[in-house]
């Protein structure tokens, strides 16, 4: 048997083609780690199930049976590792592992004839603990009591209720929902609703108040949930569309306001009139230089949506687009910016280029969506991918 001779010119030939090949490899490799990956993001749908959505592939991959009641609002834990839930009539916090996607634990608040109803919820830095808003409703054989607002201080380790604070009567009524977030060292506890209120999380006393409000348009339950939910905010600040007026003629102004968590300071950045209407909350990029957000005029059957899109550098308006929306829905960004979804009261997803606005597709969902939507960051989302964990299809 004769062994066969190559020329040089044709082993320089094939030796080229391994290495263009090599390198495509390479670079596609590169191009995934860049953001073409998993990117998964979560959300409650009716009657008890956690959707498992990739916006890479722009379809639903899996799910988690709650087994016990229709999820209402979810948190991110710190440490982006665990997903909490809270469910509407059993009031349960349930813990979720996203590595595994299994229930670590589920534990009701209500006890004896006291319903806990919830209005507002974040994590402590440390992980530990959950603050909430709400109030006690309690069942006596005629009539139910209903006690004051007041915060709630929740041990997951422990499955309890540990502490509890009274919510200033002279700040009025509390809205159906209120966003809140604590400081990077756990101390402040702020409240967005009409104003900002900074708490002190030992006393849970009102240290500060701060007249800027974040516009709310009626029959968008969770649009307030979006100051808790973007993923490409820097650490321990809050960057958000609000309203604020002027001190001398009080003409009311909308702009762009960032909250830095730690050192109790607010800026303002007007960039537009009020009359440009209400808006969704501002989503970030993961590079932070462009902000994203929803504005909305007019009542039902005569409402008139649009994608915002903001230079973050020079608080400009780059771009805008008339969109058609719904009659009640939410808004979100992709972890990689490159996605805008509207969801919400209903069994689809519409995805947008967030470069374009143009629609993408429409994703069908198992169930009636009830909860915000949690985006995992990239490098959580690569993480994730890393652990080996592979995702089964919804059937």
């Amino acid at each position: 048997m004769h062994s066969k001779v190559y020329s040089a010119p044709m082993i320089r030939k094939v030796l080229r083609f391994a290495l263009f090949a090599c390198c495509c490899a390479t670079l596609a490799g590169w191009s995934r780690a860049a953001g073409q990956g998993d990117q998964f993001t979560y959300f409650g749908v009716w009657p008890h199930q956690i959707v498992v959505f990739d916006a890479s592939q722009e379809k639903v991959v899996d799910s988690i049976n709650l087994k016990n009641d229709v999820p209402h609002t979810l948190l991110l834990s710190p440490d982006k590792k665990k997903l909490y839930a809270w469910t509407v009539d059993d009031n349960s916090i349930v813990t979720i592992d996203l590595a595994t996607r299994a229930v670590l634990s589920s534990f009701s608040l209500n006890h004896g004839n006291q319903n806990f109803r919830l209005i507002g919820l974040t994590p402590d830095p440390g992980g530990k603990y959950l603050y909430a808003l709400g109030r006690v409703i309690s069942k006596q054989r005629d009539h139910y009591d209903l006690d004051p607002p007041a915060f709630f201080v929740i041990d997951l380790a422990g499955q309890k209720i540990t502490r509890a604070g009274e919510y200033p009567k002279d700040e009025g009524t509390l809205p159906p929902r209120a966003a809140m977030k604590a400081s990077p060292d756990g101390k402040l506890l702020y409240v967005f609703r009409e104003s900002i209120l900074v708490f002190d999380t030992k006393e849970f006393h009102l240290i500060k108040k701060v007249d800027l409000a974040k516009p709310q348009g009626p029959g968008l339950e969770n649009i307030s949930l979006g100051i808790i939910d973007d993923p490409n905010e820097a650490p321990g600040r809050v960057v958000s569309v609000f309203s604020a007026a002027d001190p001398y003629v009080h003409r009311e102004v909308l702009g762009i306001g960032e909250v830095d968590l730690a050192n109790l300071s607010f800026t303002f950045s007007p960039v537009a009139p009020s009359a440009a209407g209400d808006f969704f909350p501002l989503l970030l990029t993961p590079d932070r230089k462009i902000g994203y957000t929803v504005a909305f005029h007019g009542g039902t059957g005569n409402e008139r949506c649009e994608f915002w899109a903001f230079d973050m550098s020079t608080r400009r308006l780059l771009r805008k687009r008339e969109f058609d929306g719904r009659t009640r829905f939410d808004f979100s960004l992709s972890a990689d910016g490159t996605r805008i979804f509207i969801y919400g009261a209903g069994y689809q997803i519409e995805v947008y280029d967030a470069a374009t606005f143009e629609l993408r597709t429409t994703v069908e969902v198992p169930g009636d969506i009830t909860t915000n939507m949690i985006i995992l960051p990239l490098n959580s989302t690569r993480a994730s991918a890393a652990d080996g964990h592979t995702s089964a299809p919804v059937r």
